[in-house]
C-alpha cells in the first residue's frame, strides 16, 4: 500500500499510486522528502527542474507540508543495465528457449489482432515461461553465460542455501523491442489478467487505500485503522472520510483498471535490473523485411512513423503494404518507431537522425488532441522535429474508426496526413 517510490535522485520520490498535487496524475512526478517541493512532468513553471532529460519536469513549491513518512515509500534497487549487444545475446537465447502458448497464439491471430503464423514467427512473440529457472539453464547451455547481472528481467532467487538465476515471470506475452541494428534490447509483456489498482488524492497524511478483493472491493485506512470497505466503480473519484460524511475529509480515492502492459524487469530483486536508463525504443519494419534484416546492419529510411506500443506498431506496419500502393509507400514510409510512452518522444530524436529520415509521420492515438498532457507533448515534439529540418506530418483519423494506428488499418480505414512543415 506504499504510494511513493524512491528514485535515483537522493531525497526525491515518485508519485506511484498517489496523485501529484500539481497535475493530479499518478506516475512520473516527484516530491522531495521534506514535502515542500514537487517536480511535475505535466505542468510547467518558471523553474525547470530536469529540462534536458528525456522527460523534462518543472519545480513547484508547496506551503505548509510535512516531511514524507518513510512508511509510504518503496525503495528501488537496480543493477546497471548491460550494453545492447550483450542484451541481444541473452534475449535471443531466451526466444530460442521458449514457445508461444496456444492461448496466446489464438489471441494474436484473432480478429482483434489479425496476425498470421508467418508474422508471429518473424516477430518472435513468446509466452513468458513460468518455471523460468529451467529456461535460464537452457540459456546457459546456448550461450555459456553464467552471470545475468544487468539483464532486465533476470535476478537471483534463493532456496535454502542455494542461490540460482531465474526470470521475473507472470502469465503474459513477451513482445520484443528491437533497436536500429535489429538487436533485441528489451521486452514488453502483455499480462493475461491485469488486476485493478487504486489511486489516491490526499488531503491528510496517513490515508491509505488498497484493493482488498478483486475486482473492486476497496479498503480505506487512516493511520493503520480501517475506515471503510466498499465496492467501487472504475475511474470514479470518491470522497474518503474519517467516519461518515460529516467526518474529516481524508482525500479522494478511485479504482483504476489494471495496467495491461509492463516492461520485463527485475527491479528490487537480488541482482535485478530496471529496463530504463534509458528505456528502449522499438524499430518496427514489415515482417518480410525483418526476416532479411541482418543483426548489426543499421536501418536507414527516408520516412518514419512516430507512435507508441510495439505490438500496435508491428500490426500496423504489416498492414501498410496491403492498403497503400508501392508509390505511396515510398512517400509515407514503412518503418515505425514505437515509443515506451508519448512523453518519451525525445528518446527518438537521435534515432531519427541516425536513420537519416527526411520525413516523420506522428501518429499518436486518436484522442491525442483531447488529452491536455498528450497534446502538450505533441506540440513540444513538433517544435523539436521542426529544428531537424524534416518534413513533418500529423496522422489523424476519426476516433470512431479506432483508437490506435493499428485499429484504423485493421478496420480498413484511411487516416489523413496533415502537413505541419
Amino acid at each position: 500500500m506504499k504510494t511513493l517510490r524512491q528514485t535515483k535522485m537522493k531525497g526525491w520520490y515518485e508519485f506511484y499510486r498517489e496523485t501529484c498535487p500539481i497535475c493530479n496524475h499518478a506516475g512520473g512526478c516527484m516530491i522531495h522528502e521534506k514535502g515542500d517541493r514537487v517536480a511535475c512532468i505535466r505542468s510547467e513553471s518558471k523553474f525547470p527542474f530536469s529540462k534536458n532529460s528525456a522527460i523534462p519536469s518543472w519545480l513547484h513549491w508547496l506551503n505548509g507540508k510535512d516531511p514524507i513518512p518513510k512508511g509510504q515509500v518503496s525503495f528501488i534497487k537496480s543493477e546497471k543495465k548491460k550494453e545492447d549487444g550483450y542484451l541481444h545475446e541473452v534475449y535471443t537465447a531466451l526466444l530460442d528457449c521458449t514457445v508461444l502458448s496456444d492461448e496466446h497464439f489464438e489471441h494474436l491471430t484473432s480478429s482483434k489482432r489479425q496476425l498470421s503464423t508467418e508474422q508471429i514467427y518473424a516477430r518472435g512473440y513468446r509466452t513468458l515461461p513460468q518455471k523460468s529457472w529451467n529456461t535460464v539453464k537452457d540459456i546457459f547451455q546456448l550461450t555459456n553465460i553464467k552471470d545475468f547481472t544487468g539483464v532486465p528481467g533476470f535476478h537471483l532467487a534463493k532456496k535454502g542455501a542455494n542461490r540460482y538465476w531465474t526470470i521475473n515471470s507472470y502469465p503474459s506475452i513477451l513482445i520484443p523491442f528491437r533497436n536500429q541494428l535489429n538487436e533485441i534490447v528489451g521486452f514488453q509483456t502483455r499480462v493475461d489478467n491485469p488486476k485493478n489498482d487504486v489511486e489516491i488524492n490526499k488531503r491528510k497524511e496517513g490515508l491509505q487505500v488498497r484493493v482488498k478483493e478483486q475486482p473492486n472491493l476497496v479498503q480505506i485506512l487512516y493511520d493503520g485503522e480501517i475506515v471503510k470497505e466498499k465496492k467501487m466503480e472504475i475511474d470514479k473519484w470518491e470522497h474518503a472520510y474519517y467516519g461518515d460524511e460529516t467526518g474529516e475529509l481524508l482525500g479522494f480515492v478511485r479504482l483504476v483498471k489494471g495496467q495491461r502492459y509492463f516492461w520485463l524487469s527485475s527491479t528490487n530483486r537480488d541482482k535485478g535490473t530496471s529496463p530504463g536508463d534509458p528505456a528502449p525504443i522499438h524499430v518496427s519494419v514489415p515482417s518480410k523485411k525483418l526476416v532479411q534484416w541482418k543483426t548489426g546492419e543499421k536501418h536507414k529510411c527516408e520516412s518514419v512513423w512516430l507512435s507508441e506500443g510495439p505490438l500496435k506498431c508491428d500490426i500496423a506496419v504489416d498492414l501498410l503494404e496491403k492498403i497503400y500502393s508501392e508509390e505511396e509507400l515510398k512517400k509515407i514510409g514503412d518503418t515505425m518507431l514505437a515509443l515506451p510512452g508519448v512523453g518519451s518522444w525525445r528518446l527518438a530524436i537521435p534515432m531519427i537522425k541516425e536513420m537519416e529520415a527526411k520525413r516523420v509521420n506522428i501518429c499518436f492515438d486518436a484522442d491525442m488532441m483531447k488529452n491536455i498532457h498528450v497534446k502538450k507533448h505533441l506540440f513540444n515534439c513538433v517544435k523539436e522535429l521542426q529544428q531537424l529540418g524534416v518534413e513533418l506530418f500529423l496522422v489523424i483519423w476519426n476516433e470512431k474508426d479506432g483508437k490506435g494506428i493499428d485499429d484504423i488499418y485493421l478496420n480498413r480505414k484511411l487516416p489523413s496526413f496533415k502537413k505541419l512543415c
